[in-house]
């Protein structure tokens, strides 16, 4: 049996698909599989999780799913655009190994190892990648994202900007989003324009002009409201 989150990802796959304009290059549908409320205590993954809490919003009704993903672009009549993710399952984000953070600072190497991947790029392979930092004593555990971009920087790694967003929520907005290329910016303080990210966002305006119509039943207006924040 399917729960909310779950139903709501499997039903923005079916939008996807029934839009001729949209073609699919690849999706993926898992099986149900271990909740989060069923694989603690996490310092039996990592012996450092000890103080490390997941919180309520991500133990009371999580994707359990194997893994979800689609990666999509659309055609002719619609503006060229694309998107892409793909949502591991909780034991997988529990049991990934560490970044890679060879030739880093200190600092930087203890963040890294804190990090654990919740949405990645498997297809393109345009690198970007949405982290979960798993630091103790932390509530909500902070949300960022990766991608090969010179924004961020000292005491962090570059390229790694922190997202206003929990984990559930993260996961909720990409049933709006669909993975639209770039639309993790929308919510970090970074500017779209005369920025590293110019290019890698120039699928939002896209995504906020034409998915309100597409898919009727979502609402897009805080997405639309942090893009002329941005823009």
């Amino acid at each position: 049996m399917f729960n909310h989150i779950e139903k709501s990802h499997l039903a923005s796959l079916d939008e996807l698909s029934q839009q001729p304009s949209i073609v699919i290059i690849d999706e993926l549908r898992g099986e149900v599989n271990q909740p989060f409320s069923e694989l603690l205590p996490l310092a039996d993954f990592e012996r450092q999780w000890e103080d490390v809490t997941l919180d309520s919003d991500i133990l009371e009704d999580s994707l359990r799913l194997d893994e979800v993903g689609v990666c999509w672009e659309t055609v002719d009549p619609l503006p060229h655009f694309f998107g892409e993710y793909r949502i591991p399952s909780p034991y997988e984000i529990l049991t990934e190994g560490d970044p890679d953070s060879h030739g880093m600072q200190r600092s930087e190497r203890v963040f890294m190892r804190q990090l654990r991947y919740i949405d990645h790029a498997w297809q393109s392979g345009s690198g970007s990648t949405t982290w979960m930092r798993m630091s103790p004593n932390t509530s909500p555990l902070e949300i960022w994202h990766y991608d090969s971009t010179m924004v961020g920087g000292d005491p962090y790694p570059h390229g790694f900007v922190k997202l206003d967003l929990t984990y559930r929520k993260y996961i909720e907005t990409l049933v709006v989003t669909k993975g639209a290329r770039g639309w993790q910016y929308l919510f970090t303080d970074v500017p779209f324009r005369n920025s590293p990210i110019e290019d890698i966002v120039r699928s939002v305006p896209d995504m906020l002009r034409v998915f309100p119509d597409l898919f009727p039943r979502h609402d897009y207006s805080e997405l639309q409201a942090r893009w002329e924040e941005r823009r």
